[in-house]
C-alpha cells in the first residue's frame, strides 16, 4: 500500500506542475474557455488513472503486472501502426508542423524518461540485493516496462506534427477522417486559433474538439482546406 501511494505521489509531483504549465500555455494560445475544457479533461484522465491503479492494487501483484504489460502492448501497437494509419489518411495536403502543445508533451516525455532512468537504477539495485521469488522479479520488470512505455508515449506525441491529408487530419499520432468532423471556427479574440469539433472524440476520453494555433502565414491555406472538407 505504501509503495502504491509513493508511486502515485511521484506521478502527481510530475503531472501537477505539467498541468499548470499546460494551462498557462493553453490560456495564452487558445483562450480561457478552451484551456479550461482541456484542463478539466486532463484532470479527469489523471483521476481515472489513479482510481484504476488503486483498484488494480487490490487485485494483487498480478493485477498491477497485467496492466503494466497491457499498457506497454498498447503503446507498441499504437506506434507500429502509425505509418499504416497515416498512409490510410491519404496524400499530404499541408504540414503545419509542431506547436506549443507538442512541445509540452515532449517536455513531459523528457521528465518521464528521467523518472524511468531513476526507476531503472533503483530496480538494478533491488535485483542485485536479491529478490524473494520470480514473481517479485516480474513485478519489478513490469514497473520498468510501464514507466518506459509512458515516456515513449509522451515523447512520440511530442514529436508529432499537425498534418492535413486527403482523407483527414493527423495530430498527436491520431487520425480523424473528414466525415467525423462537424464544424470549425476561428477564435475571435485570437484569430490564429482554429477550433475543430468532432462527432466523436478520436480516442477514448479525449476532448470533443481540437483548438490549435495556426501560424498567420498558413491561415489562408488551412482555411481553404477546412472549407473544402468540413461542412459548417
Amino acid at each position: 500500500m505504501l509503495e502504491f501511494f509513493s508511486t502515485g505521489l511521484i506521478l502527481l509531483i510530475i503531472f501537477l506542475p505539467a498541468m499548470a504549465i499546460a494551462y498557462a500555455i493553453s490560456y495564452r494560445t487558445i483562450g480561457h474557455q478552451a484551456a479550461q475544457r482541456r484542463l478539466g479533461r486532463s484532470a479527469l484522465l489523471i483521476l481515472l488513472a489513479f482510481f484504476v491503479g488503486f483498484g488494480l492494487h487490490f487485485l494483487g501483484k498480478y493485477g498491477s503486472i497485467s496492466i503494466c504489460f497491457l499498457f506497454a502492448a498498447y503503446v507498441v501497437l499504437w506506434l507500429l501502426t502509425w505509418n499504416w494509419r497515416k498512409k490510410k489518411a491519404g496524400a499530404l495536403l499541408f504540414d503545419v508542423g509542431r506547436f506549443s502543445r507538442s512541445k509540452l508533451m515532449l517536455w513531459v516525455g523528457v521528465l518521464e524518461a528521467l523518472l524511468a532512468v531513476f526507476n531503472t537504477w533503483s530496480a538494478i539495485n533491488t535485483i542485485s540485493t536479491g529478490l524473494g521469488n520470480d514473481t517479485e522479479l516480474v513485478q519489478v520488470i513490469s514497473q520498468l516496462v510501464f514507466f518506459w512505455s509512458l515516456a515513449i508515449y509522451f515523447l512520440s506525441s511530442g514529436l508529432s506534427r499537425l498534418e492535413f491529408r486527403e482523407n483527414g487530419i493527423c495530430y498527436m499520432l491520431s487520425v480523424v477522417k473528414w466525415e467525423k468532423l462537424t464544424s470549425y471556427r476561428w477564435n475571435q479574440e485570437k484569430p490564429s486559433i482554429v477550433t475543430i469539433e468532432f462527432k466523436q472524440p478520436p480516442y477514448l476520453l479525449s476532448t470533443g474538439f481540437w483548438s490549435v494555433p495556426i501560424p498567420s502565414a498558413h491561415r489562408d491555406t488551412v482555411e481553404q482546406i477546412l472549407a473544402e472538407h468540413v461542412n459548417n
